[in-house]
């Protein structure tokens, strides 16, 4: 039997007793996931580079792990408003977790393909687009209103710390006992996320739908839920705008290193590592600080920020690489800031019984705003030089984040927490 706190979650419900314990809880679990998650999606590529040296193939794997997470997320936002988020997140971890050991069992055999590493990336990609919509859907309902963008920022904080180390581990691993022991890894560390989500108490996890219609109705209600608020549709069309702009360059960025400061791959590595710790540095910050009471221009500022670094990172003569790296790794610093308040700004305006669908159509349409972006981008940097294009990208991000600041439905979001929230 649970016991009661006095504090409510940031959905209006009481919260229990020892809630802290359930968010230490999930959050090991999940940490050990991510960590060996990254470490097992480094070792197939390396995989991948070393036996087939070819771009075409790593390009193949770049598609198979983003696309499907990006296709899905609509159906894994309507999982997750219909059913118990517990054991849907289980069952993602679980399916992700069983397959890489499938794959370690084949290597072992020495039966492992190409087309078997990309099913495994496939079904993994599959899996992040129910898990990620149904742990975001749940978020709301561990923390009071008051943590909801640290308990983001935390999240976040586990993917920065996993960019950095998991790489390294990886190839540890797989340098040291071969790319089984990689896949066996990340099925253990699937099993125990599984394990931390089984055990710990979650009294809101189930559903609150009790009439189970037809998948179209239910994505015609998450598209309505968007387009009928103004703020919200805002919002998601900001946010696709820095993605669009934003993550390309984090793709491009080795060739500028390459081809304009003269480095080598060891010099794209360190960028890669700056830009790691550049999240982890700006998701501690948010945890320590909070958001404060007004989230929109933190929105605004760290968009600029990410604008003006990309600027001086484009400005910079052929000798100053070590700025580079700063300049790189200060604008992940601003995505990570970008980043934190999206959930809790949501969260104000959303009805808790639609929030999945909606997380899931809006992470669906922020993931393909990546792809976009680099079918935009490779051709225009080719024509105007790579340097020059972060600086044109640079100019559009505060140009556009100046313009959202003047967006009225924008700036109401910071008002609604109190008003327009569904309790």
């Amino acid at each position: 039997m649970l016991n009661w706190s006095e504090e409510k979650n940031a959905n209006g419900r009481p919260l229990p007793l020892h809630w802290k314990r359930a968010i230490a809880v999930i959050w090991t679990g999940q940490a050990f996931s991510v960590l060996a998650t990254c470490a097992a999606t480094f070792a197939v590529i390396w995989h991948v580079t070393t036996a087939e040296e070819s771009a075409l193939a790593l390009s193949v794997v770049g598609i198979a792990a983003l696309l499907p997470t990006a296709l899905l997320s609509p159906f894994g936002g309507v999982a997750a408003d219909r059913f118990n988020k517990r054991w849907l997140i289980i069952a993602a971890d679980g399916m992700a977790g069983a397959f890489s050991l499938v794959m370690a069992l084949l290597s072992v055999a020495g039966t492992l393909s190409l087309e078997l590493l990309l099913g495994l990336l496939v079904v993994r990609s599959a899996a992040q687009a129910f898990h990620g919509p149904a742990l975001m859907a749940l978020m709301p309902e561990l923390v009071p209103e008051r943590d909801m963008v640290r308990i983001n920022t935390l999240d976040q904080t586990l993917s920065s710390l996993s960019a950095i180390g998991g790489p390294a581990l990886g190839m540890l691993l797989y340098t040291l006992w071969g790319f089984a022991a990689v896949l066996v890894m990340d099925a253990a560390c699937a099993a125990l996320a599984c394990l931390c989500l089984a055990v710990a108490r979650l009294p809101y996890a189930r559903s609150g739908e009790k009439e189970k219609r037809g998948l179209a109705v239910d994505l015609r209600e998450g598209l309505g839920a968007i387009a009928g608020d103004s703020g919200i549709s805002v919002l998601l069309l900001m946010t696709m705008a820095a993605m669009l702009l934003f993550m390309p360059l984090g793709t491009l960025s080795p060739l500028l290193t390459y081809d304009w400061f003269g480095g080598d791959g060891f010099a794209a590595s360190v960028v890669e590592a700056a830009g790691g710790i550049g999240l982890l540095a700006g998701s501690v910050l948010v945890m320590a600080w909070g958001g404060g009471k007004r989230l929109v221009p933190v929105l605004v500022v760290a968009g600029m920020v990410i604008g003006v670094c990309c600027i001086v990172g484009g400005l910079l003569p052929r000798g100053a690489f070590p700025a580079f790296v700063i300049a790189m790794g200060l604008a992940f610093a601003g995505a990570a800031v970008f980043n934190a308040p999206i959930i809790p700004l949501m969260q104000t305006r959303v009805d808790p019984a639609k929030f999945g669908r909606v997380m899931g159509l809006f992470g669906a349409l922020t993931t393909l705003a990546y792809p976009i972006g680099l079918f935009i981008a490779g051709p225009a940097a080719e024509a105007l030089g790579l340097n020059r294009w972060f600086v044109v990208i640079g100019m559009a991000l505060c140009i556009l984040m100046l313009a959202f600041s003047l967006c009225r439905p924008l700036r109401a979001l910071d008002g609604a927490a109190s008003d327009e929230r569904f309790r």
